[in-house]
């Protein structure tokens, strides 16, 4: 997408409000899912990460000063312009309001006046205060030097939604197993995936080649941190073969492969989610792009 196309390129305040973490979870993920197809705003992206960490180098004392360069100046002449004020509004009070004052009191007036002929000499001393500060930041700091970008967060790329579970109505097969993984999923759907994975486990324990069971419980694990565990959990999906459960298996493989750095492994997963052509295909095809355009190039981590 080029720039004239693009509406949110011009929106500096998205940009600065992504790089510094303010943005809403709804404005960001809006965002996330543009600029991953947007080469002109990944670019400009990339540059405010990129100012972002430079200015992260700097000394913590430099840039405090920057902002009030100017000020020293009205801090100074504001009580010089509030007192010539006073003395204008005095002059003519006193030259109006009371003609019946003898000559010589009017007179004796400017008197008062020689205490202010101090204040203009005072102006040239807040000068220096901005030459001082200027010599604290050195001058390359004015024009930020080229500098690698930083990479954007495999975090960003490796955030996972629950998969979705629809209960199927078999017969035959209420057994032990059966009644464990129900109960489970019954606290799956309601959002405990902590709590669904000993019935889980156990029901995978008396059913160890039940696919539902398997790719459930490496869910579970992936929902609640436990990386490894969720990606040994969906390989042994994988290897059962053919299963409702095998583009799913797949695809969040990929997802537990981006959480541990390994970039190279997660798009041998989604590519081999997409050639399933299932439901997955699309999400799979957008997030192949994602970390290839991205990241192109920059495949140094070991593939574990």
């Amino acid at each position: 997408m080029s720039r004239a196309e693009c509406a949110w390129i011009e929106c500096d305040e998205v940009f600065e409000g992504y790089v510094r973490d303010a943005l809403t979870p709804e404005d960001r993920d809006a965002f996330e899912a543009h600029y991953f197809e947007c080469a002109a705003c990944a670019g400009k992206l990339e540059t405010c990460q990129a100012l972002q960490a430079e200015l992260a180098t700097l000394p913590a004392e430099a840039p405090a000063p920057g902002p009030t360069l100017g000020w020293p100046w009205r801090w100074v002449l504001a009580p010089l312009g509030a007192s010539l004020v006073l003395v204008a509004v005095a002059t003519w009070w006193f030259r109006s309001a009371a003609p019946a004052v003898p000559e010589a009191t009017v007179a004796s007036a400017p008197a008062a006046q020689p205490p202010l002929a101090a204040h203009p000499a005072e102006p040239p001393e807040p000068e220096q205060v901005p030459q001082a500060v200027t010599q604290q930041v050195p001058a390359s700091k004015s024009t930020p030097q080229p500098v690698s970008p930083p990479a954007v967060p495999l975090s960003v790329l490796a955030r996972v939604d629950a998969p979705p579970y629809v209960p199927l109505t078999l017969r035959g097969q209420d057994d032990e197993a059966t009644e464990k993984f129900d109960a489970a999923m019954r606290l799956y759907t309601g959002g405990d995936y902590a709590g669904a994975i000993p019935g889980l486990r156990a029901a995978a324990e008396l059913r160890p080649d039940a696919a539902q069971t398997l790719f459930f419980l490496a869910a579970c694990h992936l929902l609640t941190g436990d990386v490894d565990a969720a990606a040994a959990g969906l390989e042994r999906t994988i290897a059962l073969g053919d299963s409702p459960y095998l583009e799913e298996a797949h695809f969040y493989l990929a997802k537990a492969r981006l959480s541990q750095g390994r970039r190279p492994a997660a798009r041998e997963e989604l590519r081999r989610a997409i050639a399933l052509h299932g439901r997955l295909e699309h999400d799979g095809r957008r997030l192949l792009g994602q970390i290839e355009s991205i990241h192109a190039g920059k495949d140094h981590l070991p593939d574990k």
